[in-house]
């Protein structure tokens, strides 16, 4: 690869090889290594920034699920035992007829309000995940743009003549970004990326306890109709 790019770039500078082969590309390949050290340096942060919130994600969406389920379940036992109830009450027609009215609107009213939980968490995770990925292109084009230094420095100077003073204007630019990425983009990344790790401590408790309010009132309602039914069974 690295034979490669030193083919490249001396195509590129169409230079003649009066000076030293051996000196040059030994040079040529020093300065390439900088920039690929510095490179891979983002690289490896960009990765770590993925598998963070990728792990983060992961579990944060089993636990979300697994609530859902569990509230689930628990509305389907609720409307079961309701029902039975209902069917084994041996309260008069009249006073079933109106305790069970809106039986059917409060089952679609608790599905409704568990499909809000699922969204109010979708729309917030979606959002976050967003704000790594758009800070993630962004770093990416500077990533790509430090490749393209010492291609650009052998292009725009006379390298083989000019060795020394490529050498400070290349290692000044390579620097120079690395600088900025450790002191700008590095911490960027964390900051969005601590957005979704505190999911897990803000929106778990906020989404369980959309979904434990929802099954809540369904509860109380179908408390209502036992009650109820048992008092016009008296």
């Amino acid at each position: 690869m690295k034979s490669l790019f030193v083919c490249l770039l001396l195509a590129l500078a169409g230079q003649s090889l009066a000076q030293s082969q051996d000196e040059f590309i030994e040079y040529l390949l020093e300065i390439q290594s900088q920039a690929e050290t510095v490179h891979q340096q983002m690289e490896t942060t960009f990765d770590n920034i993925r598998f963070s919130m990728s792990d983060q994600l992961v579990e944060l969406n089993q636990q979300l699920i697994s609530r859902m389920n569990s509230a689930l379940e628990e509305v389907e036992q609720i409307r079961e035992d309701t029902e039975a109830f209902v069917g084994e009450s041996s309260a008069p027609a009249s006073c079933v007829d109106v305790v069970v009215a809106n039986w059917v609107t409060e089952i679609e009213w608790v599905g409704q309000a568990l499909s809000r939980c699922a969204s109010r968490a979708n729309i917030q995770i979606t959002s976050r995940t967003a704000d790594v990925h758009a800070a993630l292109e962004e770093a990416q084009v500077a990533s790509t743009e430090l490749q393209n230094i010492v291609v650009r420095g052998f292009i725009d100077w006379n390298a083989i003549d000019f060795t020394e003073e490529l050498a400070d204007i290349v290692g000044a630019q390579i620097n120079e970004r690395f600088d900025y990425f450790t002191r700008i983009t590095q911490p960027a990344l964390e900051r969005v990326l601590q957005g979704v790790l505190d999911l897990d401590d803000n929106l778990l408790p906020e989404i369980v306890t959309c979904v434990e309010r929802g099954v809540e009132r369904f509860n109380n309602y179908g408390r209502v109709i036992r009650d109820t039914l048992s008092f016009c069974s008296q």
